[in-house]
């Protein structure tokens, strides 16, 4: 059985294949500040010498970074990058609970969510020609609704 990649270099492939959004790489200081994860930590993990990182640390720079858990069982780099193209091609979370959703009604009402998605999109596409529209109208959740009560 070969040997996994060191977390050093699975890190250092997140820091270089992910960028901040304004498309340079994230420093480890803005990594450390949004997770529970010392910058100290980070750093010696990217440089390899903390060799055998705590589970809680390894889900927290996954959450950062969108990755899976299953990232840091890689044995190459290739596998490293398969992994964030596969990320990169994933739905956002909020159209796989859209798709779930929808499984779940009558065929009819399913018809009209539809509709109701193309009307919308129809209303974006409007919005971008005429600045003037009025903004479309933010629905509540069921669980805006329950934290009203």
């Amino acid at each position: 059985m070969s040997e996994y990649l060191s977390v050093a270099r699975q890190i250092q492939i997140l820091f270089e294949a992910i960028p901040h959004p304004e498309g340079r790489p994230y420093t480890i200081r803005e990594v450390s500040e949004q997770i529970d994860v010392s910058l100290a930590a980070i750093s010696q993990m990217r440089s390899g010498r903390i060799k055998n990182p705590q589970l809680n640390t390894l889900r927290e720079l996954c959450r950062f970074f969108g990755v899976p858990l299953r990232y840091f069982d890689t044995r190459t780099p290739e596998e490293c990058y398969a992994i964030l193209q596969a990320r990169d091609e994933a739905p956002p979370p909020v159209l796989n609970e859209i798709a779930y959703r929808a499984t779940r009604l009558s065929p009819a009402s399913q018809r009209d969510v539809l509709t109701l998605i193309q009307w919308v999109q129809a209303a974006e596409q409007q919005r971008g020609q005429d600045e003037n529209l009025p903004p479309l109208p933010h629905l509540e959740t069921a669980q805006d609704l329950a934290d009203d009560e």
